[in-house]
């Protein structure tokens, strides 16, 4: 799923889904599923009730393309794994964020600020051979990084609250967006009824 001018989410894999959930929920009362509707309203008393380890039974890997101010505040949420692409050992890609919202004279000084700094930047690799750990350090927080993210259901859910909120910054704002549409393919009930009760967002 494209997000911003040149960032990406996509889900690579997950275990489990609502039926996980369900099934480990379960356990708990030695209860068994009666009914699609019973199932529907156990999640959501386990989302109202913020009972979330059940949801733990679900597992997400994204393969997450943002920019490096945002996979800073990413990597706050520390119940989950991150793997970066090192700048230390990969030469960096000529690849930065853009607001929407630039044009005209702004857009192009903003473009040429960006430009500017990965010339220099190739230059102290290439010509000056300046280990690429120390060169990094000249280009802007705006360039784009790669990293892989595991999360289980009920870290997402927290990630999910916090990053959707209206004081949440916008670019990762439409982050949070992607990925709950997408992990609502594989888990629909449990991440619809979480939109409804804890995001008070009807479908």
């Amino acid at each position: 799923m494209k997000v911003l001018n040149n960032g990406s989410v996509v889900l690579l894999e997950h275990m489990g889904g609502d039926q996980a959930v369900i099934r480990n929920a379960r356990r708990c009362w030695r209860s068994e599923s009666k009914s699609e509707n019973a199932d529907r309203q156990l999640l959501r008393h386990l989302i109202k009730a913020e009972h979330k380890t059940p949801f733990e039974a679900m597992v997400f890997t994204f393969d997450v393309k943002a920019p490096l101010f945002v996979a800073r505040q990413w990597f706050r949420h520390r119940m989950g794994s991150f793997n970066e692409e090192s700048l230390r050992y990969c030469i960096a890609l000529r690849d930065y964020y853009i607001p929407e919202a630039l044009e005209g004279e702004l857009l192009e000084a903003w473009k040429k600020h960006n430009e500017e700094s990965f010339d220099f930047y190739d230059e102290l690799v290439s010509k000056h051979k300046i280990p690429k750990e120390q060169a990094r350090s000249v280009l802007p927080i705006g360039i784009y990084t790669n990293f892989y993210w595991t999360v289980n259901g009920s870290s997402l859910m927290n990630f999910l609250d916090l990053r959707l909120d209206r004081g949440a910054q916008y670019e990762i704002r439409v982050y949070a967006q992607a990925i709950l549409e997408l992990v609502k393919e594989v888990a629909p009930v449990s991440f619809g009824e979480f939109e409804r009760e804890v995001l008070n967002i009807s479908e």
